[in-house]
Order: C-alpha cells, then structure tokens, then sequence
C-alpha cells in the first residue's frame, strides 16, 4: 500500500519551516523525511526546466507518486507522517494536488509579515550567491522581467507572499478545519507553544519537547561576494572535496565557513519597503478577512483601518 503524507507544512518560506522541520521530526511518533522541500504536490507529473540562477532547487524536485511515496516507505507503523514543502502555498497547482491525493491531510501554515519577508528572501538569496544583485530595491525592479524569462519563483520576491491570494485556493478546496494556522511572531515568541499545537493538531503527543537549541536557516548578507561564490557555487577545489565529502557533511563545513564571511542586521531600503506596501497591502486586507485576524501591524500606517 502507497504510504503518502498525514499532514504537510504548506509554509510559508522564510517563516521558520526548516526550524519546525526540524523540531517535529524529533518527536517518536511523527516521521519526516530527512530531505526537506521535496515539492512533489507542486510539481506532479511536470517536466521541469527552469532558467536562471538556483534553478537545480526547482529541477530537482520530485514529480513522480512512486519517488514521493518512496520519502515514507520507512516509516514505522502507527507513525504520523508529514513534510514541509513551502512552495506548496505558493504554486497555484498544489492545493489541487494535495485534494487527489490526500483530502484529509491536515495542513500546516506558518505566516509571515510579507514585507519582511520578502526581505528576508533577498537576503537568503545573496547568502547562497543565488542573488546577483546587491540592491533589494534593483531585484524588485527585476521581479516582472526575471520571471518571464522563466527564472525559479525565488525570484519573486513580492509574489511569494500573497498569502490571501495562496489561502483562497485552498480554502476553496478544504475545510477550515483542516488548517493550522500560527504567524511566524508566534512561532519567533513562543516556539514551544506553537510546536505544541501543531503536535495536537496532527493528533501526536503534544506532551513532546523538543531539543530546540540551534537557530537554523538564520538570513544574512556576505561580508565579500568572492568569498560567498566561492563557497557557494561549484569550482574546482569544491569539487575535489565533494570526491571524498559526504554531501551533508560537506553542507555543513560550507555553512559553518561561510559565517566567518556574513553580516546580520541589515535594514530594509525605504525604498523597497514602499514599493513592498504598494503590492502587498490589498492582499494583506483579503488575508484579515479569509482568517478573521487583525494584521494592521504588517501594513503601512496610512492603510490601517479605523
């Protein structure tokens, strides 16, 4: 018998996912696959060949049930499966997906100021050397034109984040009832508590605490772009150590390295954040009404309601 999900982390992306992916599948009685983002629901049964930088993040996720079902064969009996796939909430195909194969499969999204974001996706962007511009401003003014030329949704920076828009599709597919919803200041303030109820939510033992002492997938920008491309991006030398590295071990020694060459706190442009608020805002208010939740603090001051 095909083994596939019991619930899913739909996201959203940058919004603490590779944290909960994380925290979850410690518990005893929930199986999560090792590999995060397999996109399988986003891409069924497509031919992928997206363009631009990063685009192996895309072309290689799984588009076959039997590949996808394969992520869960291992798991133990009586166990909650689940994974956590961001572009889900993003990709128009995936609610219907998800809706074929697993009607009742209870959904997970964790929700983020889109603004901040957007941001936040920029900067992940330039860590991995997957971003070619320094300006978040110049990559917002590119989003239209990147896109068209098939470049992944990354890209996207102010797509990403239309929760109303991604929410809608869903709800019009699944009951609300089916749906755990938590913002990522929640997640950030209390990550007990919303590890808690999500552990109810898909009926394992919430009384599980998970080991929740490392900050993982932090944003940053890099101190030296040569540095950055030179342990990110593919070149002899990493090569060489990739013969003799395992790839998880090599991930590892990469992102401990490339600390050493990163910067936090960086500030969003105000020019960015303007141009973020003009796209961002009418969908923020279609979000307030599809969840019943007041979310003025995620829109600029003259569009809050009275």
């Amino acid at each position: 018998m095909t083994r596939l999900p019991d619930f899913l982390i739909i996201g959203a992306a940058r919004a603490g996912t590779t944290a909960l992916h994380s925290y979850l599948r410690q518990a005893p009685d929930v199986f999560m696959p090792d590999a995060k983002e397999p996109n399988f629901f986003a891409y069924e049964g497509q031919t992928l060949a997206v363009k631009g930088p990063g685009a192996g993040f895309i072309n290689n996720s799984l588009t076959r049930l039997e590949d996808y079902a394969a992520l869960f064969a291992g798991a133990p009996d009586g166990a909650i499966c689940g994974e956590a796939s961001p572009l889900y909430l993003y990709e128009p195909t995936a609610p219907g997906n998800i809706h074929r194969h697993i009607p009742d499969a209870r959904l997970v999204a964790i929700l983020r100021n889109p603004v901040e974001q957007a941001f936040s996706h920029f900067l992940y962007a330039s860590r991995l050397s997957v971003e070619t511009l320094d300006s978040f401003t110049d990559a917002l003014g590119r989003e239209a034109e990147r896109r068209a030329q098939g470049w992944q949704p990354l890209f996207g920076y102010s797509a990403f984040p239309r929760y109303g828009e991604q929410l809608a599709r869903y709800f019009a597919l699944f009951p609300r009832e089916q749906f755990l919803i938590r913002t990522y200041d929640e997640f950030e303030q209390s990550p007990e508590s919303v590890v808690t109820d999500i552990l109810a939510f898909i009926g394992a033992d919430a009384r599980f605490v998970p080991d929740m002492s490392q900050r993982l997938n932090a944003g940053a920008v890099p101190k030296s772009r040569i540095i950055q491309d030179f342990l990110m991006k593919p070149n002899p030398v990493t090569g060489a150590v990739g013969l003799v590295v395992p790839e998880r071990t090599r991930r590892r020694i990469r992102d401990w390295l490339a600390k050493f060459n990163e910067t936090s706190g960086t500030s969003m442009p105000p020019a960015a954040r303007a141009i973020l608020h003009e796209r961002l805002d009418e969908d923020i208010r279609r979000l307030e009404d599809l969840i019943g939740r007041d979310l003025s603090a995620w829109r600029r001051p003259e569009t809050v309601r009275s």
